[in-house]
């Protein structure tokens, strides 16, 4: 538990120091305000209500998608790629500790980041709740259920990055299959009837996309204030699988 606290706290001092993050923050908080200036403006004048209001508000937006798809891969590209391209790798896998705690402590101080980047969005959130904007206060429930659904997808995808960048030394190559898979999964269900034409329409297929549109999760599930154990587990398998893969990943390195 000590090396894990001790690598979290290593990789999550790197990121609030480091100027790519706050761009980050600047160009998605400048996106996301233009978002909610045009959600609050419609919301007002087609008489939202708050259930709806935050489903669009947390769920819906290009910006949501840019969290999904573009920044968790901009935050784990340099875990382990940039150590493997500067030799320093071999020096951290030859010391007194497990990989699976170095992968879960850089793995955590990037969902700790990811959070923080989250978090503007609930001042604004109770902001737009005073009497100047909407003048409405929020169901909890709901608003717990969809910050948890971006958690644990959040979660998975930036899972999803540390593996990738185990397995290569070039941090452009690793965040570019990191956004090619994390499009491929929020796009799953939009792509469903082209697959059904292409593939038939199978049990198995509709299972299979059923249970990887993430998106469609998000939007039925978690958006509406329900919190479904099956789609809870699913996330955290998500995961645990990626996590493991690193794991392995790193120790095929010191077989070679």
């Amino acid at each position: 538990m000590g090396v894990i606290l001790a690598t979290t706290r290593k990789e999550l001092m790197s990121y609030l120091f480091s100027p790519v993050a706050y761009i980050i923050a600047v160009i998605l908080y400048l996106w996301r305000g233009a978002e909610v200036y045009r959600l609050v403006y419609f919301a007002a004048d087609a008489h939202y209500d708050t259930r709806t209001f935050l489903s669009y508000y947390i769920i819906y937006g290009g910006c949501t998608y840019a969290f999904c798809v573009l920044v968790p891969p901009i935050l784990t590209m340099r875990c382990f790629a940039e150590e493997r391209r500067t030799g320093s790798l071999e020096v951290l896998m030859t010391a007194p500790v497990r990989d699976a705690e170095i992968v879960l402590g850089k793995w955590l101080a990037a969902l700790v980041f990811y959070g923080l980047l989250w978090l503007p969005t609930l001042v604004i959130l109770q902001v737009l709740a005073s009497g100047p904007f909407l003048d409405q206060s929020f169901h909890l429930g709901t608003v717990v259920s969809g910050y948890l659904g971006l958690a644990l997808l959040g979660s998975a995808l930036l899972a999803f990055g540390v593996f990738t960048s185990s397995l290569t030394d070039n941090v452009l190559l690793a965040s570019m299959l990191g956004i090619i898979f994390n499009l491929a999964v929020m796009t799953t269900g939009m792509v469903q009837p082209y697959l059904r034409d292409w593939l038939g329409d199978s049990y198995l297929l509709n299972v299979f996309i059923e249970q990887t549109s993430v998106f469609e999760h998000l939007r039925d599930w978690f958006g509406r204030g329900q919190v479904d154990s099956s789609k809870v587990v699913f996330y955290l398998a998500a995961t645990a699988l990626f996590l493991f893969l690193t794991v392995r990943s790193l120790e095929t390195r010191k077989w070679r």
